[in-house]
């Protein structure tokens, strides 16, 4: 018997009511939410567990602190080289594939790195890593957007971006307690036990192979003839500028906190913990306020705001410690709006191309916390700290602008977000 109907006109109807394509998405919400935020803690430990352990890893294989210190640079170069043709692969044959294969390679890559017998392997396996990490971090984040309902895109995004965020308070703190308890090789093998994991639950948690675009968003803007590279990297050129303005400071706030500062070794802990605490609440307002009041707003915002605060770091320094630790929580506060405000931006301008687009932003956070880092050292041992906050309320004055009237064509911006 046929599913349609002959209405008056002549014309056929089908009789068959529609599905509700939204409530499956809000279902699944807190579970898309839960896989994404563990999947990016996974991902952003391992950044951060790697630097205490250095010292154990130089001793075991016999070579100097600076060598060790390659393995770092190993992960990053890869992943820097990585990232744009992972993210186009994702555009083509889907993000979940992408997105599961990226795991299974940083799983295996991690489980080499603990058993690694010699340095020269240990230096392979995190090369490996960092290709798995670069093609796990953007399909994340391009499922996390494309699947949100379009008015809650910047809750969402903050949600997933909370996982990485907190791993920056916690993963140096977890490597060095297992250090201490039993072995620097053991964190590495636990970190490829948890992907393999992962792996398992992201495979069965993201529906389909190919890209989720939502079918109740059709108003989405969609570029005519595809998106050139330079226009994705003038996009996510934000996203590097935001990374340099924070990082060249966060990078040398332990060493100003007890030269310039005179904070105890416990205040200086306290003040991290603080500015860690502040960037996950920071993320997660900055989504709320994206959602409703335009995500060019909020990221503008955040930055004029985060330059601002640059330069009260700079004289809190020198204040009472409460008002010091104050000014601290509110940096981070104010700064870390951006990040998920401007990445529903990215979701609106370039859903087709989103894979690639966030592999790009996350190329240029990593060169925007090298170069600030790089930069900082410079400014710390030239000039003093002092001159430190001052680049960075240079450089978030520039992002402000930037953000505001040019990284983002307007003929690709949805109005909500460009509001």
């Amino acid at each position: 018997m046929s599913d349609a109907i002959e209405t008056r006109d002549g014309a056929r109807k089908d009789r068959r009511p529609e599905r509700d394509t939204t409530r499956g998405t809000t279902v699944r919400g807190p579970l898309v939410l839960t896989v994404a935020f563990l999947t990016l803690l996974a991902i952003g430990t391992d950044l951060f567990v790697v630097s205490p352990l250095l010292p154990s890893i130089a001793r075991q294989y016999e070579v100097s602190p600076g060598a060790a210190g390659a393995s770092v640079t190993a992960f990053s170069v890869a992943y820097l080289i990585g990232a744009p043709v992972i993210g186009l692969l994702g555009d083509r044959y889907g993000r979940r594939p992408v997105l599961v294969a990226g795991l299974a390679v940083f799983a295996a890559a991690n489980a080499l790195t603990g058993l690694a017998p010699s340095f020269a392997v240990l230096l392979i396996s995190r090369v490996l890593a960092g290709l798995g990490a670069c093609a796990v971090t953007p399909s994340v984040q391009a499922l996390v957007g494309q699947m949100a309902p379009k008015d809650r895109r910047g809750t969402w995004m903050a949600v997933a971006t909370a996982g990485f965020l907190i791993s920056l308070t916690t993963g140096a703190p977890a490597g060095t307690a297992l250090a201490s308890v039993t072995s620097w090789r053991t964190a590495f093998v636990g970190l490829g036990a948890l992907a393999a994991l992962l792996a398992l639950v992201n495979a069965r948690t993201w529906p389909g192979g190919a890209s989720t675009i939502r079918p109740e968003d059709p108003a989405e803007p969609r570029p005519a003839g595809g998106v050139t590279v330079l226009t994705k990297i003038r996009a996510v050129s934000v996203t590097g500028l935001w990374a340099l303005a924070v990082y060249a400071l966060y990078t040398y706030l332990g060493t100003a906190l007890r030269t310039e500062g005179g904070l105890s070794t416990g205040l200086v802990a306290v003040a991290l913990v603080l500015f860690g605490a502040g960037a996950v609440a920071g993320s997660l307002f900055g989504g709320r306020l994206a959602d409703r009041f335009g995500a060019r707003r909020v990221a503008t915002a955040s930055l004029l705001s985060l330059a601002v605060l640059e330069l009260l770091v700079d004289g809190a320094l020198h204040a009472p410690a409460a008002v010091l630790l104050t000014v601290l929580a509110l940096f981070a506060l104010v700064a870390y709006p951006c990040v998920p405000a401007f990445q529903a931006r990215l979701v609106a301008g370039f859903t087709p191309q989103i894979g690639s687009v966030f592999s790009w932003n996350s190329c240029l956070m990593y060169v925007g916390i090298s170069l600030g880092s790089a930069v900082g050292g410079l400014l710390l041992s030239s000039v003093g700290f002092v001159w430190i906050p001052v680049l960075g309320f240079a450089v978030a004055l520039l992002g402000a602008l930037v953000c505001w009237r040019w990284a983002i064509p307007r003929a690709l911006e949805a109005p909500a977000n460009a509001g």
